[in-house]
């Protein structure tokens, strides 16, 4: 387990280095309004991703770790066919509300399909626990593209050019991969449940469809009602703490499979015991930010963004609890109780996209911030009050040891060789107690951490 989140935070961590390298070329040799006209088409790509079912994502995950790869290409055959919707709406938007950006939405309508409907080959690595393929897969594609984009912007110069490339290379990537993927699966076809993942993909999609205008509308309003320029400094503002936030989920990846793959009895006793140490992790992500956001703004963007740091500070607080929502979500959506998250994501995109709408017109920049980190905190406070009212679970006691062949009686052991590894780790977190052996320290610092001494 530990291996597995060191590779996948290695990986997210590469990847915001790789990103801020191409964010430092766009700065240096965009201006403010192109860059935030750059951002805008990558918004409408995003928003209209919708189309292209990326709540499917999350179902190959699931049906990978369950042994049924064979999914993805039902899967990418769905999606693919339902992004040429968002092509035509991208055309329709082009030709009749953004006439002066028609050549751009016309660009994107073409790659959108290639771009946004077959990108399913990181879920697949992911689900399938093909870790150290996906992480090389991810960084050896992100440089590529990035090394594409960094010329385009250098030598050919104008917005045009940089779209053409980027969704260019892109496309080409996600179709490689797709058909290396389509000729290594030879699993047979499960009709039953390929049926069953489908409608479970589908319900999933609701929900998705306001996430995916709810992350992305704010840039689509700011450049609408206030300028580019202003759409280009919250552009900055979210850069890092966006990066960060993807940094911790992806290094906790590996656990939320690790849920996915146990029982809800077992994930829920476990969640229990993992609370206070997300917490911790989500407080230092956040002091991580305190200290490299100013100065990574800085060298990155330089003076004529100075003004996007304050703002990112604030957009950062809601660092502190991504960790426990990313594994809440893992339960809830792993383990039966999809109507719950339905209910409550719906409930909330729909909340954050008015709040949007009503905030945006008259405070800008300061409304996209009261709307996000608002949210998150009582979004937060309703996932905790709902898993303490999830039924209690009968749960063996548990005691860690050192010998094999203790036997207590009341008390279900765990045996530890001390070592530190990931598995060990969730031994450590989710025993009741510890015996009376001469355990490591740090095994003896993380209970006293987790406020359960021995």
């Amino acid at each position: 387990m530990i291996k597995k989140s060191l590779i996948m935070g290695f990986t997210s961590g590469t990847l915001m280095l790789i990103g801020l390298v191409i964010q430092y070329f766009l700065a240096k040799y965009l201006s403010i309004d192109e860059y935030g006209m750059y951002i805008l088409m990558f918004s409408w790509i995003s928003v209209l991703s919708v189309f292209s079912l990326n709540s499917f994502n999350t179902t190959v995950i699931k049906a990978s770790a369950q042994s049924y790869p064979r999914f993805f290409k039902t899967a990418t055959k769905i999606c693919f066919l339902f992004s040429l919707l968002g092509s035509i709406i991208l055309l329709i938007v082009g030709f009749f509300f953004e006439t002066q950006n028609m050549n751009l939405f016309i660009l994107i309508a073409i790659f959108f399909p290639f771009y946004g409907g077959i990108n399913l080959a990181e879920s697949y690595l992911i689900g399938s626990s093909k870790f150290n393929k996906y992480s090389v897969y991810v960084i050896v594609s992100q440089i590529i593209v990035a090394v594409i984009q960094i010329l385009s912007v250098v030598f050919l110069q104008g917005i045009f050019w940089l779209l053409f490339f980027t969704l260019l290379s892109t496309s080409i990537i996600n179709i490689i991969m797709t058909f290396s993927i389509y000729t290594i699966i030879q699993q047979r076809k499960n009709v039953r449940k390929e049926k069953k993942l489908v409608k479970y993909g589908i319900g999933l999609t609701w929900p998705s469809i306001f996430s995916s205008i709810a992350s992305r509308i704010q840039y689509i309003l700011l450049g609408a009602l206030a300028d580019t320029s202003i759409l280009a400094i919250y552009a900055v503002a979210q850069l890092i703490p966006e990066k960060i936030k993807g940094l911790i989920k992806s290094s906790i990846n590996p656990l939320s499979i690790y849920l996915a793959s146990k029982t809800k009895k077992e994930s829920i006793y476990l969640m229990q015991r993992l609370i206070l140490p997300l917490l911790m992790l989500g407080v230092l992500g956040y002091l991580m930010i305190l200290i490299i956001l100013p100065i990574g703004i800085k060298l990155v963007f330089g003076q004529k963004y100075q003004e996007a740091i304050f703002y990112s500070l604030v957009l950062s607080l809601p660092v502190i609890v991504i960790p426990l929502d990313a594994l809440f979500i893992s339960i809830v959506i792993y383990h039966g109780y999809k109507e719950y998250y339905t209910k409550l994501t719906l409930l909330t995109n729909i909340i954050q996209i008015v709040l949007f709408i009503i905030l945006i017109p008259y405070f800008k920049i300061w409304g996209v911030i009261f709307s996000i980190v608002g949210l998150v905190v009582i979004v937060t406070f309703v996932n905790l009050i709902w898993f303490y009212r999830l039924p209690k679970y009968n749960v063996e006691k548990t005691i860690l040891t050192m010998q094999r062949d203790l036997n207590i009686k009341g008390y279900k052991t765990l045996y530890f060789d001390g070592k530190f590894t990931g598995e060990n780790i969730l031994k450590v977190i989710s025993a009741d107690s510890i015996n009376e052996e001469h355990h490591p320290y740090w095994v003896r610092i993380s209970r006293i951490i987790l406020l359960r001494g021995n």
